[in-house]
């Protein structure tokens, strides 16, 4: 062998390989949080890490609606209610958050948003059980409540100045809770995820191969069909209906998203679906949306708490 191909022949053989990759691997996770189903994919490179990045995801679900669950008595979203017309409550910066982004929310909405919309619920029967509508006098002081409601800031400082003053954050706190949870999954590195929390979704990247996770979006009008189908990448959807939550007065069934404007139960759309940049402004403009169809088409907007 000449020696100009035995040193070729030996360079060849000392060249580094390239680095070794492995197929990312598909986890699947399903759990409860937020009083509603969880289903959460990813793909990581690492299984164990992959399994490792879900339950850290699934816990900051838990987590958040600790702070604002009010079926928690334990909650700040509870404590809060304890303090109203007692003056401020300073013991909870991320609730002080919350309702920064739900008060810029319904100022951007004119009104069509509104987590003190709890006096209607209650009147609805969506709080404790009842046979009829709530009558015009009963009705008009639930409207006049949510009109007067008054939520007060200073930094993460909260007040109530009203005694019976009470907050609904179901219209915000899934979507807020789910961004947090998509910043829990970007942290453990997870490059591509789709985290469903009953219908609002939140996808980060695309699966291996694909130009976006496929999403379902359900007729209501029909169980188990499909209405449409669409892409997510790095956006958020959401569903708002009044199909799923309903109560049944005086034999006609009544929806749970109310219209703060008639103090009535929004009867426009059936259902509203929406994608935006983070889960937290689907949450509220599919809300907005159902209230005031003709408002918010096409809209996107970015709520950062």
């Amino acid at each position: 062998m000449r020696r100009r191909d035995f040193l070729a022949l030996s360079t060849a053989a000392f060249l580094p390989r390239p680095p070794f990759r492995a197929e990312p691997r598909l986890v699947e996770r399903w759990s409860w949080a937020m009083g509603q189903a969880v289903h959460l994919r990813l793909f990581h490179a690492d299984e164990a890490r992959g399994l490792e990045a879900a339950q850290a995801a699934l816990a900051e679900l838990r987590r958040v609606e600790g702070v604002l669950s009010r079926f928690d008595g334990g909650s700040a979203l509870s404590e809060l209610h304890r303090q109203a017309g007692r003056g401020w409550f300073g013991g909870a910066p991320e609730l002080a958050a919350v309702l920064a982004a739900a008060l810029h929310a319904r100022s951007a909405t004119g009104g069509a948003f509104d987590v003190t919309i709890e006096p209607l619920m209650r009147a609805w029967g969506f709080r404790e059980p009842r046979k009829a509508p709530p009558g015009e006098r009963e009705l008009a002081e639930a409207t006049a409540a949510v009109a007067a409601a008054v939520i007060e800031l200073d930094g993460s400082r909260i007040r109530l100045p009203a005694r019976h003053t009470r907050l609904d954050l179901g219209g915000i706190g899934v979507g807020y809770a789910i961004d947090r949870a998509g910043e829990v999954l970007g942290a453990h590195g997870v490059e591509a995820a789709l985290l469903e929390v009953s219908g609002d979704l939140l996808a980060l990247g695309a699966p291996p191969g694909s130009a976006g996770w496929e999403v379902e979006i359900s007729d209501p009008r029909h169980a188990g069909t499909i209405l449409a189908r669409t892409r997510l990448q790095d956006e958020a959807l959401a569903t708002s209906g009044q199909s799923a939550e309903v109560v049944e007065l005086a034999g006609r069934r009544h929806g749970h998203v109310m219209d703060p404007a008639t103090g009535r139960p929004a009867t426009r759309l059936l259902q509203a679906t929406v994608t935006a940049r983070t889960a937290l402004a689907a949450d509220v403009l599919s809300t907005a949306s159902l209230v005031r169809p003709a408002s918010y088409a096409g809209v996107r907007e970015r709520w950062t708490v």
